[in-house]
């Protein structure tokens, strides 16, 4: 069993533009202050101004793709995150609207147990200069904008050259992300405690390239190996910026370095299953 800790005070953040997201989240505020929790309402996600970077907990209203950009601003904290779904696949949200009021009773009465995960951290080179550095909660992702032509990279592991590959891109996720862009690509899942992270090629050409398992302390090198227009590596899906041939990425593994609030609701094989990652037809004995 984990510790649990004690939260004393929460911090909310609602998605931008919808109006549930919106209504729920100042719902749950005056149903804390009525229970005496000091409670901080970040409606403009600006955690480094506030004081939600030091709060007990982190509660998101809305879909993944909010709460990874809410990740990205905890990086480097102990504040646990969660989430109320509002979003279309929820995979990262605990809770919903049916369940929030229950649960969080459970954590303020006794305490909230709390999963550390890795991220990845990146730097980008360009002529033996770092232009771009910083960390992803799900993926880095090497891949064409506009124009859909194959792309030759250049693959080396701990400085070494590894393999050269002709494919539509590259992505390398974390355990957190592999149930997104990695896992469409073929690439394995894995258990969001798990420290380790999946490099997978995107629709690789006359080439057998099977998705690699690599621990937090390898470092992975991406270079371009031609000129690329509309090359861009993307980060988390929020953030993006165009490659020239010669650019080289390199990615390894920073294990604790976000938390994230269990609730013990689902097991993550459940939450595999009732999102459709796997399926079956079989009848249970």
């Amino acid at each position: 069993m984990p510790e649990l800790r004690k939260v004393a005070s929460v911090a909310l953040m609602a998605k931008e533009g919808n109006p549930s997201a919106e209504a729920a989240c100042r719902e749950v505020e005056q149903w804390l202050r009525a229970r005496g929790v000091p409670v901080w309402n970040c409606g403009d996600g600006n955690f480094l101004s506030g004081n939600g970077r030091e709060a007990g907990l982190v509660l998101v209203f809305g879909g993944d793709g909010t709460m990874v950009s809410v990740a990205r601003k905890l990086l480097g904290t102990c504040t646990p995150l969660a989430g109320v779904n509002f979003g279309r696949v929820g995979f990262l949200a605990e809770l919903s609207e049916r369940n929030w009021e229950p649960e969080l009773s459970k954590v303020l009465e006794n305490g909230l147990a709390v999963e550390a995960r890795m991220s990845l951290r990146y730097e980008l080179y360009r002529d033996k200069s770092v232009i771009h550095s910083g960390e992803v909660i799900n993926d880095a992702v090497v891949t064409r904008g506009k124009v859909a032509r194959l792309v030759n990279l250049f693959l080396g592991v701990n400085g070494a050259s590894f393999v050269s590959l002709r494919s539509d891109g590259l992505i390398l996720s974390t355990p957190t992300g592999s149930s997104g862009y990695a896992g469409s690509a073929g690439g394995s899942l894995l258990m969001p405690a798990l420290n380790a992270y999946v490099v997978a090629a995107i629709c690789p050409y006359l080439s057998s390239f099977p998705p690699l398992t690599l621990s937090p302390e390898t470092v992975f090198s991406v270079t371009v190996g031609e000129a690329a227009p509309d090359l861009y590596l993307t980060l988390d899906g929020q953030e993006a910026h165009p490659l020239a041939e010669g650019d080289r990425l390199e990615i390894r593994g920073a294990p604790d370095r976000f938390f994230m609030a269990d609730f013990g609701l689902k097991d993550y094989f459940e939450r595999l299953r009732e999102a459709g990652f796997v399926q079956t037809n079989q009848r249970q004995a």
